[in-house]
């Protein structure tokens, strides 16, 4: 008894609990019995509920952390799946399916510095939805089959990344927010967008892929965004639409490969290329400037417009079809040089003998900055030096590898060293009869009389 109070006293001293849910218990009852702090760990298994949460700084995650095999399902369709309303949760892991009219798989209201990860979003309204909502985290999900992947309304400075969102209506639709960072997700096949940003100020689109959707991106009433580092491909209708009333934005450094690449209409004071300036650019080249302006058919000004310096910047200005801007600094494709690749090779003064067995290896590798040897065939590094010698004291066959690396990779050569059993005492006491005076005279003659005898017998 004593011991059994021990443990329910220590287990609430600075540490977190962890509450279990199997198959078949409730995840809503183990929130309600959750306090500030909790773990709650969901068993694999299909759970057919509605959550709502409102206990601060939760976190509610799958055993697996395979949304695969930890489902959970909207009991009620017509309300969200998980409900939250507190600051500090994070939900991990599961698959979270089926709420309609309107509802989301998570919807998160006045809720700060909480994070939704690695989870799937399927077959919801919304996959999910932010509403007075700052400072989350949306991280690697898969959110598809709704009307809706993400909305962010009235939500500032969260972070949206590593998400993919297609088979939507529309794959993000941020309205009246500012400050987002919105990186490296992959919208596509989305049916009418593949982001939307309306009346938004402040926010940062980089390095997306917004590919065969309806329309690629669009900005509607939206000041000082930050549009770079996007790959915008292939989209029905257009890549990028900047209304009228959409001043101050920047789209530096995106790849656009569509039949129209934009629609900038003119707004005031919107920029589409910087002064020439070091650094790697979305189509390899050294500098950063321009956009990279590609056509399906491949005669985007891009890809036909000379570039006689070879600085990777075309020669000639790009004005943008049915607009007043130009990109004075439109990028073309960098001439990719063959990276130097190592050589691996060596040489030795022996292949095979009796232990101790001394090998010196000299190494004969090319375009190499750094090698590594072993001899014991275990994948241990036995030697770095360039030209080493070692001794085996074991018969054995030895598979000895060098590998040679440089920035571009690596190369390995092997080589069979044969050590045989008995030791180089025995050949040499060998060696010593064989070398006496008289040796050849003597085994001569008992050969010859071998070889009598055998004829004389026959």
């Amino acid at each position: 008894m004593l011991v059994f109070f021990i443990l329910i006293l220590s287990s609430g001293i600075g540490t977190a609990n962890e509450i279990f849910v199997k198959s078949g218990e409730s995840i809503q009852a183990a929130v309600n019995s959750a306090v500030s702090g909790d773990v709650i760990i969901v068993k694999p298994g299909t759970y057919t509920e509605n959550i709502n949460v409102t206990v601060h700084n939760l976190v509610i995650k799958s055993e697996s952390g395979n949304p695969v095999n930890t489902i959970i399902m909207a009991k009620n369709p017509a309300l969200d799946v998980f409900n939250v309303e507190s600051d500090k949760v994070t939900i991990s892991g599961f698959k979270i399916m089926e709420a309609h009219k309107d509802h989301a798989g998570v919807y998160m209201y006045k809720c700060k510095n909480c994070t939704i990860e690695n989870s799937r979003l399927l077959n919801n309204t919304v996959g999910v939805y932010l509403e007075n909502s700052d400072y989350n985290l949306i991280l690697n999900n898969l959110i598809g089959k709704g009307d809706k992947g993400v909305v962010a309304q009235q939500s500032n400075y969260n972070t949206i990344s590593g998400n993919r969102a297609s088979k939507n209506r529309y794959g993000f639709y941020v309205p009246n927010s500012e400050g987002n960072v919105i990186s490296n997700n992959t919208l596509s096949e989305n049916k009418d967008y593949g982001l939307v940003l309306s009346t938004g100020v402040g926010n940062t689109l980089s390095e997306n892929n917004a590919s065969d959707n309806g329309r690629g991106i669009y900005l509607g009433n939206s000041d000082n965004n930050k549009i770079s580092g996007n790959t915008i491909t292939s989209n029905e209708v257009f890549g990028l639409f900047i209304c009228p009333k959409s001043d101050k934005n920047s789209v530096l450094n995106n790849y656009f490969n569509n039949t129209v690449n934009a629609v900038p209409n003119n707004g005031t004071d919107n920029i589409y290329y910087i002064e020439k300036t070091p650094g790697t650019n979305i189509v390899g080249g050294s500098y950063l400037a321009g956009n990279y302006w590609s056509q399906p058919n491949g005669l985007g000004p891009s890809e036909i417009t000379p570039d006689t310096d070879g600085d990777g910047i075309a020669d000639k200005v790009y004005k943008i079809e049915n607009s007043d801007y130009v990109d004075r600094m439109p990028l073309v494709a960098a001439k990719v040089k063959n990276p130097i690749l190592p050589v691996a090779n060596f040489s030795t003064n022996v292949t095979s003998g009796h232990p101790p067995l001394s090998v010196q290896f000299t190494d004969l590798s090319t375009n190499e900055s750094e090698r590594k040897w072993d001899f014991e065939s275990d994948e241990n590094i036995d030697s770095t030096d360039e030209n080493p010698v070692h001794t085996f004291t074991e018969p054995g066959a030895y598979t000895v590898n060098l590998t040679a690396s440089n920035e571009n990779g690596t190369a390995s050569k092997s080589y069979i060293i044969v050590v045989l059993e008995g030791s180089d005492t025995q050949d040499t006491e060998l060696n010593k009869i064989t070398s006496l005076p008289g040796f050849e005279l003597i085994y001569g003659i008992f050969g010859f009389l071998a070889v009598f005898l055998y004829r004389k017998r026959g």
